[in-house]
């Protein structure tokens, strides 16, 4: 399971919960709620390209690229460029050999999602 699909998870729950522990229920739609703005703050954080270079996998020369030919909006100015996490492009390589990105599979659902 990844972390965008708990929300959904402990909305279910409160569901079944409300009949016999209405509290319980109300904690798990408060978390689920907590849990969507914490990973919608996290995909909109706007990265510098060296934080952008180590999450991308891509140097910081080529992202300065992409930001150049349009392909990745730029979310900062002109000569100080940022990149919002939600919008960094990701070498698949890069995910094989650190592992599970659980914060980049995240905001990449939280997009679809919109």
């Amino acid at each position: 399971m990844i972390p965008a699909e708990l929300p959904a998870l402990w909305r279910a729950r409160a569901e079944t919960l409300r009949r016999f522990a209405p509290a319980a229920a109300t904690a798990f739609e408060d978390a689920a709620d907590e849990l969507e703005a914490a990973l919608r703050e996290a995909a909109e954080t706007p990265l510098t390209l060296a934080e952008a270079a180590r999450e991308s996998g891509y140097s910081e020369r080529r992202l300065r690229e992409l930001l150049a030919a349009g392909a990745i909006p730029n979310a900062g100015r002109k000569n100080a460029p940022r990149i919002r996490r939600a919008d960094l492009p990701r070498k698949a390589s890069r995910a094989v050999q650190r592992g599970y990105d659980p914060r980049g599979d995240a905001a990449r659902l939280l997009l679809r999602a919109s």
